[in-house]
């Protein structure tokens, strides 16, 4: 409860606006008999009144803010109901040294970096190279409970259990134990440390030593921080970052971002190295659905309506290497063909999910077309996510939080429905009685692989808890706009007044930033696009932006991002199989520039179009191919071409390519030189543009 309120109502009604004289999180200035909350009264209580008004004047969190939602507002009512009771304590902010200039201007900065040093220092020298950390502490400059720190510490020993091949439970140590707020791992417990890529160049291959699983998550994190002329920051690259090898020199990640992020594509699949093809999934696996279904081995179970599905649903159970392996068939409709019940057997699905056991218990996902090609999201047309804002099923997370107990029960309606049918119905009677089990025997099957996973489960966490911790965490993180407040707080600053100065500069008025200063909102995906131009802008540190993530197709430097033009000779961009394209790159940013090209086909394959790279006049374009044009091939899909221009010299970048991640493209940005503590190459200048091209 009091979480809802810091978020949604504090802005007006905290520390520094206090309107109507309501400090929402002060209990005792709008509770009692004559206050907004009447305990135990709703009907009485006007501050509820304002929640659930329909009158946009009258309405609490006042426009531009948006209202709370359906569930928030039901946690409001019983909270009143319950009473009104106080709120939990907050954690306190850990006092800092104070004693490293650099670290100044940010809270919880030389705490956090003090204590993974420290832990660091305290561990054998052979091990250290292998640990990686994970921080919440920023919550605590916002206010946070110590339910709330629970949740983010379960929450990440759930995920990274999610994403591990390995046969053991791991549980996140904490590094600091009277706060708890920072956590590390082994990674070779994990089997994060292994090494898939390979360097491509041309026709030549090498192996890839220094980029191991683990690196794909740095690529992608849009929080990093590096502290120029910072001992703490200078000592941690001597014994941790230099020796570890990481591909950026970011010593932690934010537990609500990796929790949300990194359990979705493309890091999901990549850190659990998914195949594209079902057929090599269930190789993998060690399951033989055709020889199953022939031998009697696989069950089914067929449902008319499911938590998810729109429509008809049939799951069917197999043997795997590692205890359970379900396979889901969903529908399109219920007519027809794909109406279950015209034939059990033999029917027309058009995709389904994946979900099998982990070798620690834990299950992993997998959602498919009907032709068993490997998707990341489903048709909201055949299933829905419930958590999710926009309802859409993404491979990973939106599984977890559904399956927050192992497998969902189910009651199937195809055994009941053939079993009252004559024998001479037309259909074999007899195989979908045999195929479609009674109820006790997938009842016990059910049991088994529930137990299988709570043990896990309980393992992970260290208790049983009825609550998926996933959810409430992940909820805030992806779906929760930010106010200045919280932008604030990511920040490390205590005070937003300097930030609402900083968003009416033009060139954050320009970015869709403005509103902040003026009591509105922004959405997370804004806020990640632009977090590194507002550090750099704060000098809070140097930012550590994904400008070779998967997850950032593009990186808009300051000033130049609107004079650099990407284009094709078809302005949709969308050509049928046998036309000629042409890729054309103006600069009209009013500087020369240096720049590189990159295609990644519809399969996800990556492929240098330029030879190294090329310097751009200012006025002047570049079209690729140089001469002649490209022969669109049959092949349909969305491909995309990627443009890398600054206008400073930089090195090219190195394609990787191994087996079960997706190609990178990565430069060597963002060097730590320890002669001077500072950082080399960081392209605070470099845009990146990329250009989707449809086949039709």
């Amino acid at each position: 409860m009091k979480q809802i309120f810091r978020t949604r109502c504090f802005e007006c009604h905290g520390n520094t606006r206090r309107e109507a004289d309501i400090n929402i999180l002060e209990r005792s200035s709008y509770v009692g008999k004559d206050g907004a909350v009447v305990p135990g009264k709703v009907d009485e209580s006007v501050l509820y009144d304002y929640l659930i008004s329909d009158d946009e004047d009258s309405r609490m969190p006042e426009s531009p803010l948006p209202p709370l939602t359906a569930g928030e507002i039901a946690m409001v009512r019983k909270w009143i109901e319950a009473g009104a009771p106080e709120f939990p304590q907050d954690v306190k902010q850990p006092q800092e040294a104070g004693t490293d200039s650099a670290l100044k201007n940010v809270i919880g900065a030389e705490y956090v970096l003090t204590k993974i040093l420290e832990h660091i220092e305290a561990t054998p020298r052979d091990d250290r190279r292998f640990l990686r950390f994970f921080s919440c502490n920023h919550l605590l400059t916002a206010g946070a409970t110590s339910q709330e720190l629970k949740e983010n510490r379960q929450a990440l020993a759930k995920a990274i259990n999610h994403l591990s091949w390995q046969p053991d439970i791991v549980q996140p140590t904490v590094v600091d134990q009277d706060t708890g707020t920072i956590f590390v791992v082994d990674i070779r417990k994990l089997g994060w440390q292994e090494t898939p890529f390979s360097k491509i160049k041309g026709n030549d291959k090498s192996p890839a030593r220094d980029v191991n699983l683990y690196d794909q998550v740095l690529l992608e994190y849009p929080y990093g921080l590096a502290f120029e002329n910072s001992e703490i920051f200078d000592r941690l690259w001597e014994v941790y970052l230099k020796p570890a090898r990481l591909i950026r020199p970011i010593p932690y990640v934010r537990v609500d971002w990796f929790i949300s992020v990194a359990t979705q594509s493309p890091l999901y699949e990549d850190l659990l190295q998914l195949p594209h093809q079902l057929d090599d999934l269930e190789h993998q696996l060690g399951v033989d659905s055709n020889q199953n279904l022939q031998n009697h081995v696989a069950k089914r179970a067929g449902m008319t309506l499911s938590g998810v599905s729109r429509n008809n649903r049939i799951v069917e159970r197999h043997p795997s290497r590692f205890g359970a392996y379900w396979k889901s068939f969903d529908f399109q409709t219920s007519k027809g063909l794909q109406n279950m019940f015209t034939d059990p057997l033999n029917f027309h699905f058009a995709g389904g999910e994946m979900i099998w056991n982990l070798p620690n218990g834990l299950q992993a996902y997998f959602i498919t077309d009907n032709a068993g090609n490997r998707i990341l999201e489903a048709p909201t047309t055949i299933v829905t996510d419930k958590f999710s804002e926009d309802k859409v099923v993404r491979n990973g997370l939106a599984c977890m939080r559904c399956h927050d107990r192992g497998m969902k029960r189910f009651a199937d309606n195809i055994r009941p429905a053939f079993e009252s049918l004559p024998d001479r119905s037309g259909l074999n009677k007899r195989d979908i009685l045999r195929l479609y089990v009674a109820k006790d025997e997938m009842d016990a099957l059910l049991d088994k692989d529930e137990q299988r996973f709570q043990t896990a489960m309980d393992q992970a966490l260290g208790e049983t808890i009825k609550a998926e911790p996933l959810i409430p965490t992940s909820r805030k993180f992806i779906d929760a706009p930010l106010t200045i407040s919280q932008a604030s707080a990511e920040l490390g600053l205590k005070d937003s007044s300097s930030l609402k100065a900083v968003f009416r500069l033009p060139q954050f008025t320009q970015l869709g930033l403005a509103g902040l200063s003026t009591g509105g909102v922004i959405r997370r995906d804004t806020w990640e696009d632009y977090f590194d131009q507002v550090v750099r802008q704060l000098g809070v540190g140097v930012p550590i932006a994904p400008v070779d993530g998967l997850t950032r197709p593009d990186h808009l430097a300051d000033g130049l991002a609107s004079g650099l033009k990407v284009s094709t000779n078809k302005r949709s961009n969308i050509f049928s199989p046998g036309e000629e394209m042409v890729i054309t790159v103006k600069n009209q940013t009013g500087v020369d520039l240096f720049i590189e090209l990159l295609g990644t086909s519809a399969l996800g394959k990556k492929v240098a179009l330029t030879n190294g790279i090329l310097s751009l006049k200012n006025g002047k374009a570049y079209q690729f191919p140089e001469s002649g044009s490209i022969k669109i091939k049959p092949q349909l899909g969305t491909e995309f071409i990627t443009v890398f221009a600054s206008p400073h010299q930089f090195s090219p970048g190195v394609l990787l390519r191994g087996h079960g991640v997706a190609d990178r493209f990565v430069h060597n940005f963002y060097e730590y030189d320890h002669s001077d503590t500072r950082l080399k190459n960081a392209p605070s200048q470099l845009v990146k543009k990329t250009l989707k091209i449809e086949t039709r």
